[in-house]
C-alpha cells in the first residue's frame, strides 16, 4: 500500500475516533488494520475457531480460553511492550 493511501486511511480513522467513533464501519476498520500492518495477517479470521490455550492474566491467575468464553465469544487483546 502506498504511503499516501496509508496516511489518508490512518488520518480518517483517528479523526473518527476523536469524534467518538460512531461512524467507523467494519470495512473502514479492516482497511485501517491493513494500513497499519502492511497487509500482514495478524491472527485468526473473524469467527475462526482457535485451539484451546491458557494464559496468565494481569494478576498472574491462569485463564483458560474454553472456560473464559461467553455466549458471544471472547475478545483477547495483546499489546506490545515498550521493552521489546
Amino acid at each position: 500500500m502506498e504511503a499516501q493511501t496509508k496516511a489518508t486511511i490512518l488520518h480518517d480513522i483517528v479523526q473518527k475516533m476523536g469524534a467518538g467513533g460512531a461512524e467507523i464501519t467494519t470495512a473502514a476498520w479492516l482497511e485501517f488494520t491493513k494500513a497499519q500492518n502492511d497487509g500482514y495477517q495478524t491472527g485468526p479470521e473473524i469467527g475462526e475457531k482457535v485451539p484451546d490455550f491458557s494464559l496468565p492474566d494481569q494478576n498472574g491467575a491462569m485463564r483458560f480460553a474454553p472456560r473464559s468464553c461467553r455466549p458471544n465469544g471472547l475478545l483477547l487483546v495483546f499489546s506490545r511492550s515498550a521493552g521489546w
